[in-house]
């Protein structure tokens, strides 16, 4: 990789000047031979702050000087390495950290001032210089491991219960969203209080989810001129946001608004939807049919009036087609077709998930993180693998080809084969005992396996086979005696528990596709929010579906709904579906 191939600020600053490497063996090496510490910038191009530290701190003569003198500077983009700012991530972006050779930690910050870091950096190689050695010693002691807490012998709501517990404990009754300092959206909390309003009853969770989002979408963090959600703001009122626009914070936020929307049937949630579908079309979509990854942060061009941004260079959109941010939205844009029954948005999310499919996925490897001009890179990551895994099912949901449901079993055969840890929890990539630094050793992320979790607990009520559900409850089980270690960015573990808990929903809809009765069943067996639902649209042909959803009636189209081992008698049209999935609204 030339320096040219990094991404530097827009604005006029000296940071090329530094003799960046690229995060890898070769950089690391060269730090062994040359006894020099290794200097990490983990550093977004869409970020303000990260352009500012290039405008600045790297670009002061000192720091350069340093830098490529006493250093190896490795400089790394979080989202085409997520497996970096992972285990490196220092609080923020930019990251700014110190590594010994072997990549243990020395010390880290976020935001660096020029003279500030001068002086770190002259006083770090002093203290590499005369005692490395005592550092080395504390290396040895870093990789002696820590006992795991053993897997839970059995699995109960208590995980859910207590992070709803801790949503409603960090709830900002004042300004809304969570906690009392800077404000980020965090769509999994808010999905989590909406699922518990919805599920339970719960009026105090159905006022926080409804009352943040119409916050977020009236305030600072939303772009009233050109649509579309940025990436947090920095103040408790919502007033003051950072500017980047991200895909997959859009996507995630798409599919709260429409969950929203699905539950209470207030039009001004719909309204958002279609605003942020406009942004994402008119400035994110690749002629492909798959989405750029961010668009960067530009202060001046955002407080502009609509009129005025169209005299000004839009800010600079990242082309990277990431896979986890392209299939959140793909599976965001199939629930919009259902919620907001427009066709045009499975259409887009069949063409976005089948070239991604055509060019990230390899047999051996699974999918790639990422592609752009040079090829797919960065294999066998479960987040992407639970993304697209997960959108398949949507998609199988939504159209009936019985494809998308076969690719999202060989992602999960993938994870079970190549990412699942001795106690059943998921790595959060494939693991590599040879590589660099903390990369060695595997995560196994509260997180990611509450969403793995999820989707496979799907892929098994859709699929039949009960060893997607075992392997789910095994994961869930490993990490319960710790899922309180994310605080509330587990909330998607806590949802993965209840859908383990209680009895699957599953909707069978049979017919002719191109009967007219038959879709009008199909739709409202998808449009209507239960919570751990699956929809199936099979014809007369499938027996071996039929057989397992229950007995037909003599005429088709129909509808079988089971709930568990319980199946319902069959819906003949879409008022009798209701009734049968919404018994409380007849």
């Amino acid at each position: 990789m030339q320096k040219e191939e990094f991404r530097f600020s827009p604005r006029p600053n000296r940071a090329r000047e530094v003799n960046w490497r690229p995060w890898g063996d070769e950089a690391f090496a060269e730090a062994l031979v040359e006894d020099k510490p290794v200097f990490l910038a983990i550093t977004g191009g869409w970020c303000r702050q990260c352009q500012l530290m290039d405008e600045t701190s790297y670009s002061d003569p000192g720091v350069i000087a340093l830098l490529n003198e006493k250093f190896v500077p490795v400089r790394v983009d979080p989202d085409r390495r997520p497996d970096v700012s992972e285990r490196y991530h220092r609080g923020g972006y930019p990251t700014t950290a110190i590594l010994t050779p072997s990549g243990r930690v020395i010390t880290g910050g976020t935001y660096v001032p020029p003279e500030q870091l001068k002086q770190a950096l002259e006083e770090v190689a002093r203290v590499w210089r005369e005692k490395r050695e005592e550092f080395r010693r504390a290396e040895a002691k870093v990789r002696e491991k820590a006992p795991e807490p053993p897997p839970a012998e059995t699995l109960d709501l208590t995980p859910y219960t207590r992070t709803v517990a801790a949503l409603k404990r960090a709830y900002d009754q004042v300004y809304t969203g969570f906690g009392r300092e800077a404000k980020f959206p965090f769509p999994q909390l808010l999905e989590l209080a909406l699922h518990t309003a919805h599920a339970g009853g719960d009026a105090e969770c159905l006022e926080i989810a409804t009352k943040t989002l119409m916050t977020m979408a009236g305030a600072g963090m939303y772009d009233a001129e050109e649509g579309g959600f940025f990436r947090y703001c920095t103040t408790r009122d919502w007033t003051v946001p950072q500017y980047e626009k991200i895909l997959g914070d859009n996507a995630a936020l798409l599919f709260v608004y429409l969950r929203a929307f699905q539950i209470t049937g207030e039009l001004r949630f719909a309204d958002v939807v279609h605003d942020v579908l406009s942004y994402l079309e008119r400035h994110l979509l690749n002629p492909d049919g798959t989405w750029a990854g961010s668009q960067d942060a530009d202060e001046e061009y955002y407080k502009l009036s609509y009129a005025e941004r169209r005299r000004w260079k839009p800010p600079y959109v990242d082309r990277t087609v990431f896979t986890n941010q392209n299939a959140a939205l793909a599976r965001a844009l199939a629930l919009a077709t259902w919620a907001l029954d427009e066709d045009q948005w499975q259409r887009r999310a069949v063409k976005t998930a089948g070239v991604l499919w055509e060019k990230a996925y390899r047999e051996e490897r699974g999918m790639a993180h990422y592609f752009d001009a040079g090829g797919p890179a960065l294999f066998g990551r479960l987040a992407d693998q639970t993304a697209f895994g997960h959108a398949c099912l949507a998609l199988y949901s939504g159209t009936g080809d019985r494809a998308w449901l076969e690719r999202s079993a060989k992602l999960a055969e993938f994870c079970l084969t190549e990412l699942i840890a001795p106690d059943g929890a998921f790595y959060d990539g494939k693991p590599d005992p040879g590589a660099v630094g903390e990369l060695a050793v595997p995560l196994k992320q509260v997180g990611g396996n509450g969403a793995a979790a999820r989707w496979l607990l799907e892929l098994a009520a859709l699929s039949g086979e009960n060893r997607y559900r075992e392997a789910a409850c095994g994961a869930l089980k490993a990490l319960a005696p710790v899922f309180e270690r994310e605080g509330l960015a587990g909330a998607s573990f806590a949802l993965a528990v209840w859908e383990a808990l209680e009895p699957w929903t599953c909707v069978t809809v049979v017919g002719k596709r191109e009967d007219k009765r038959t879709g009008a069943l199909h739709r409202r067996a998808l449009a209507t929010y239960v919570p751990a639902k699956t929809v199936r649209l099979v014809t007369v042909k499938d027996t071996a579906v039929l057989m397992a959803a229950g007995p037909e009636p003599r005429k088709e189209p129909y509808a079988v709904v089971s709930r568990g081992a319980t199946t319902l008698s069959p819906a003949c049209n879409p008022a009798e579906l209701t009734r049968l999935l919404r018994p409380t609204l007849s």
